[in-house]
């Protein structure tokens, strides 16, 4: 770590030549020099001044050396310089506030995948700092997205609404994350409550759309036919990760039909509110997606309908339930529209999912279920230290806790939690 400034003639040394500059960045922990000296020439085409772009040189001098991926961190600080509106202004930022630049460089470091949200966004590291990566309720924050949403004129505004909403928040998860080193548990429940709010939000934007046309679902006695999402999985465990994919399942009331001008059976209008809730998820825009939805756990998996009735769900698990698919009800809890549905549903479900023993025919088909994952974590990886799916990985420390609840939970309800590390 180099105490003494840095001279500005010494950086217009190393701009010239990426020979002259391979001792320094070889110092700094760089591996391609080339690439990096490449970084520092573009920076310079930045508008940055010389002596600002030297308080950057210096403070690199200080903090690249201590980070985990110096090569990843002075790459994606460039490009976010570049796409900053005004590089002077930034320069100036780093040159008196003396936290500001080894922030950037630490989630510069960490996670190519926040360092392109930031990229995207330059200005909302104004906003992160400013929130200091504080962690906000569930409730506050479904409020804050019920109201954004509902001040929006269309689908496609509040979609790209939803993707806005989710970069700001996750840059400021991240940097309670990496920055306030806020504990494991904080971080993926802060991250499953965002999910859960946009999870509202969605669902809200394609409930408007379609009462437009088609009404408010009604039960068979006029009133309004409840309808609930339940999240399986990582989500359901409230344990998401930054890019975890979301598991899943809706629920209706009872059948019935719609009161608009153009009325439908509940069947039909919740299959299509179903549809629309994806869509708006998952459809690919300029800011991306918001989360890939995994609707496989759902009654007959692939092949069942998109929406279950209460009634034809629980007569599902009753007749036809697997047990495997009671290992992914122990992560089940509802997220988003009528709640007390949701809760109604697991309530009715519990002596199925917590049964008193486990049969040898349960216990076989556990254990195929774990050879059949093996086997395909093999063709797949092809890689025993990949943290997920390879031996001793996150697959298989889930997969045991599950068996576990599965085996001993009828007996013990203390261990009926969704959360893998509760």
């Amino acid at each position: 770590m180099q105490s003494t400034p840095l001279p500005p003639d010494q950086l217009v040394a190393w701009l010239a030549s990426p020979a002259a500059a391979r001792d320094w960045l070889t110092s700094l922990g760089v591996r391609d020099v080339d690439r990096a000296h490449g970084n520092l020439v573009r920076m310079a085409e930045s508008r940055l001044t010389l002596d600002l772009l030297t308080v950057v040189a210096q403070q690199l001098n200080e903090h690249l050396p201590q980070l985990s991926d110096a090569d990843m961190a002075l790459n994606n600080l460039q490009r976010y310089i570049a796409a900053a509106r005004n590089p002077l202004g930034l320069g100036a930022l780093f040159e008196r506030d003396a936290e500001a630049l080894p922030i950037l460089l630490t989630i510069f470091s960490s996670s190519q995948f926040l360092s392109d949200y930031l990229v995207r966004d330059p200005e909302g590291y104004d906003l992160l700092r400013m929130t200091e990566g504080q962690p906000v309720a569930r409730d506050v924050l479904i409020d804050e997205v019920r109201a954004e949403i509902e001040s929006l004129p269309d689908e496609r505004t509040a979609m790209a609404a939803l993707r806005r909403i989710k970069r700001r928040e996750l840059l400021r998860i991240a940097y309670g994350d990496l920055i306030r080193e806020q504990s494991i548990e904080v971080v993926t429940r802060q991250i499953s409550f965002l999910a859960d709010a946009l999870c509202v939000g969605a669902l809200q934007t394609a409930y408007t759309k379609l009462q437009q046309r088609r009404g408010m679902p009604l039960c068979k006695n006029g009133e309004r036919c409840r309808f609930v999402i339940l999240a399986l999985g990582k989500l359901g465990g409230e344990e998401l990760n930054y890019s975890s994919d979301i598991d899943l399942m809706f629920l209706y009331e009872e059948d019935g039909r719609s009161d608009g001008e153009k009325s439908i059976d509940n069947r039909e209008y919740f299959d299509r509110l179903g549809k629309e809730f994806i869509k708006i998820l998952t459809e690919a825009t300029d800011l991306g997606s918001v989360y890939r939805v995994d609707m496989r756990l759902r009654p007959e998996g692939s092949q069942g309908a998109i929406a279950s009735s209460l009634a034809g769900a629980l007569g599902y698990y009753d007749v036809m339930g697997r047990t495997w698919e009671r290992q992914a009800f122990v992560k089940a809890r509802p997220v988003a529209g009528d709640l007390d549905l949701g809760r109604e549903f697991l309530e009715q479900l519990e002596p199925w999912i917590w049964r008193r023993y486990l049969s040898r025919a349960d216990i076989a088909g556990i254990k195929a279920l774990k050879r059949r994952i093996e086997r395909r974590a093999k063709t797949d990886e092809g890689d025993r230290r990949n943290v997920k799916t390879g031996h001793g990985g996150i697959r298989d420390v889930e997969f045991a806790i599950q068996f576990l609840q599965l085996l001993n939970g009828g007996d013990l309800p203390d261990i009926r939690t969704s959360n893998t590390l509760q």
